[in-house]
């Protein structure tokens, strides 16, 4: 099954995800000794520097009784989308092609999902687009019932263009990664926000926003790079997370 046909067959899922949709009131409790699989893009992966071992020290050192462990399975460029834009070098890494052998071949009792800021490939928004990351989203939630697996949503980073500004944006070459729509941020990462905010799904124990405490202090998260947090956008995302899994 390629790619387009592996997201046409998934909109059944999303379909019937919505005849299944549990309450927006969701109660989240972590247990001992939970292992907790983190999927995400390039952030996510970090160098095995980022805001996923940040929560392991964190957690290590102020709930050392919970006995957490996090699996880093981020992969640079991926997408949940399956789209690449032309000036990328090559196709994106798509979740789907892995995720299958992950879930077999590792014990995770809930998985940690932050995608977005690759999967609308840069580019303006559309109808089509929208529903590619709404389809890829459901699409990880039932691969993770299928194995009675739960899930955190976070948010996708932001686009922190003010911060790190890049020079020379313009409409007469294709949208990337290097050449953004100057209304990314805006018109694309904000709508899959809300997707991810407004998810109803079984297996979605909680949605956590981390898009806009980094939009919020992007001056200080961000250095040159607008799509990469630094050391210290990494450890608010860490503390963000941290909280809204303590509460």
């Amino acid at each position: 099954m390629n790619r387009r046909q592996f997201i046409n067959h998934t909109a059944l899922a999303l379909v019937a995800s919505h005849l299944i949709a549990c309450s927006n009131e969701k109660k989240f409790k972590l247990k001992k000794d939970m292992v907790i699989g983190c999927f995400g893009d390039s952030i996510t992966h970090a160098g095995g520097r980022g805001y996923v071992e940040m929560l392991q020290a964190k957690f290590d050192k102020e709930r050392p009784d919970l006995n957490l462990r996090f699996l880093n399975f981020g992969k640079s460029s991926e997408t949940v989308t399956g789209l690449t834009e032309e000036d990328h070098p090559g196709p994106r890494p798509y979740l789907f092609e892995r995720l299958d052998e992950i879930l077999a071949t590792n014990k995770i009792d809930l998985a940690l999902f932050c995608y977005g800021i690759n999967c609308g490939i840069y580019g303006k928004p559309s109808e089509k687009l929208l529903k590619s990351f709404k389809i890829g989203v459901y699409s990880f939630l039932e691969k993770l019932r299928q194995k009675q697996i739960g899930a955190i949503l976070l948010t996708p980073p932001p686009l922190a263009l003010e911060a790190a500004p890049l020079p020379h944006l313009s409409d007469d070459v294709p949208y990337g990664y290097k050449n953004p729509y100057p209304k990314y941020e805006t018109e694309v990462l904000m709508k899959f926000k809300e997707i991810v905010l407004t998810m109803q799904h079984p297996v979605s124990k909680l949605e956590i926003d981390i898009h806009t405490p980094l939009l919020e202090k992007q001056q200080v998260c961000y250095d040159s790079d607008p799509i990469h947090p630094n050391p210290i956008g990494h450890q608010l995302m860490a503390d963000t997370i941290f909280r809204s899994l303590t509460f």
